[in-house]
């Protein structure tokens, strides 16, 4: 688990925790580790992955990430955060630590987060290829099919960084094809070489295959993708959606939070920018608007998750605290509204317990994610970028008070929970079928083995195009040599 994110270890965990309790035993490398773990859970830490994509010399800025173009972002992303991400874990001694395993060591199963890249897959070539379940909370990425194969249809497969829905225009469609199209060749072009270039200078194997072949093993996938959310898409059968899995039962809040939320007249409001982009991380006039605008609805009490001290006086109906059980509040019945970037875990959360959203994306899916909450009438949506005092009020007002937003998501949220098992346990038990099943391929979407020109049947379409043409071709022909031959016969006479 390589991704320097802290929403995905949170997902990742989970997955985690839920094998450990099946009694597995699990050796976790991790640039998030976890203390206090029953003795089958042993993590390993890639300490060196945060210090070099933050603190480095190379260090990056998501905010600044969040106003460029969407092209430069998608260069921005591979170029930078990929790259770098993989520096960082290849200088890492958690990796050398299981570097220096023995090669014959038996693990029975992989699990490895594909967000970034096949970085790590050289362990799966070291450790003598036991099965590989490819895990995202990245929803379901562009990308997926060169992992696992299918299909994705650019005509109404929106672009994750877009804001668009399935009914494109012709020139969304554009946009879209050219976005997806510029992630593609820049990812198998000049991305993933580079990847495998710092890759085979580390794991020294002369048969190593090209790094992303190694994605390619994965017998299944697990995706953070649920129909009741997220736009509908074809898969093939190994790729199974388990939207929502870090959701757990609701903890009682600790009684000085509890007792806030009921002291709101009229409710509560959680507000949370997630874990990557921080509310610390805002600029000061950007904060000071956000406190004017909670400060002109004092019949609610708003709860902001802020990591460092603020130094802004706040209204009596603002606290503010550097972490928040975000589970247990969204589960609150008094929770009226959650001000969020529309990260993909938020908003399954927000969904799962019925609290309509106020969104201010800034990166990556966020905005696909709040485009279809919009649309659904469970949300508003807030530009970073041009926000305003005013434009931010409004759009809490309009939520907390119109009551058709969380009339849409009690019926949003009852589809999301309408599901045979829980998520969770759709994973745990798909993870025991490739243990109970290492060989079995009749899941596999034949679509990696046949190609491009296969899959979509090109060469059919040239074959079938040419018959005509040789057709015509031949008819002109003939027709061409009719002349000649009466002026041949006029000759001859």
């Amino acid at each position: 688990m390589g991704v320097a994110s802290p929403s995905h270890h949170i997902w990742n965990r989970a997955i985690m925790d839920g094998l450990a309790r099946q009694g597995h035993n699990l050796t976790i490398l991790s640039a998030d580790i976890e203390k206090n773990q029953p003795p089958n859970v042993h993590y390993v830490h890639l300490e060196e992955i945060y210090p070099t994509l933050y603190n480095g010399p190379d260090s990056i800025d998501l905010l600044e990430m969040a106003n460029e173009n969407l092209f430069k972002s998608v260069i921005s992303f591979y170029r930078d955060f990929v790259v770098h991400e993989c520096a960082g874990t290849l200088k890492s001694k958690g990796l050398q630590l299981l570097m220096n395993y023995p090669d014959s060591f038996q693990f029975d199963l992989v699990l490895h987060d594909f967000t970034c890249g096949p970085c790590l897959l050289g362990l799966l070539h070291k450790f003598q290829y036991p099965p590989l379940v490819s895990v995202t909370a990245f929803n379901n990425p562009p990308y997926s099919t060169e992992v696992i194969g299918g299909h994705k249809f650019y005509s109404y497969v929106p672009f994750y960084s877009l804001s668009y829905g399935t009914d494109m225009s012709f020139f969304q469609r554009v946009h879209n094809t050219l976005l997806h199209l510029t992630d593609m060749f820049y990812r198998n072009y000049i991305s993933n070489p580079r990847i495998d270039a710092m890759m085979r200078e580390y794991f020294r194997y002369d048969d190593l295959p090209y790094a992303p072949e190694l994605h390619q093993r994965s017998k299944l996938m697990l995706v953070n993708a649920h129909y009741s959310i997220d736009f509908p898409e074809s898969s093939p059968p190994n790729l199974i959606p388990v939207g929502g899995l870090q959701i757990r039962d609701p903890a009682p809040l600790p009684a000085d939070l509890e007792q806030y939320v009921n002291a709101g007249r009229k409710g509560a409001v959680l507000f949370s920018l997630g874990t990557n982009v921080r509310s610390d991380q805002l600029d000061s006039t950007r904060q000071r608007m956000i406190i004017d605008a909670l400060r002109q609805l004092p019949d609610y009490n708003f709860l902001w998750k802020f990591e460092t001290d603020l130094t802004i006086p706040l209204p009596k109906n603002v606290i503010v605290r550097p972490w928040m059980p975000q589970n247990d509040l969204l589960a609150h019945p008094k929770m009226k509204a959650f001000i969020t970037h529309a990260g993909l875990l938020s908003t399954h959360e927000a969904t799962w317990y019925g609290v309509p959203i106020v969104g201010i994306p800034f990166i990556a899916d966020q905005h696909r994610n709040l485009e279809r909450c919009v649309r659904s009438g469970v949300a508003r949506r807030v530009s970073f970028q041009t926000m305003t005092t005013e434009q931010l009020r409004d759009a809490i007002i309009d939520v907390l008070e119109d009551p058709k937003y969380r009339t849409n998501m009690a019926a949003q949220s009852a589809l999301f929970r309408d599901q045979p098992e829980k998520p969770l346990a759709r994973a745990i038990w798909w993870i025991e079928w490739v243990l109970r099943h290492p060989d079995a391929t009749q899941l596999h979407s034949p679509v990696l083995k046949l190609g491009f020109l296969k899959t979509y049947l090109l060469d059919v379409a040239l074959f079938l195009g040419a018959i005509p043409v040789i057709l015509l071709l031949l008819l002109l022909k003939r027709c061409m040599k009719k002349p000649q031959q009466v002026s041949d016969s006029k000759k001859r006479k």
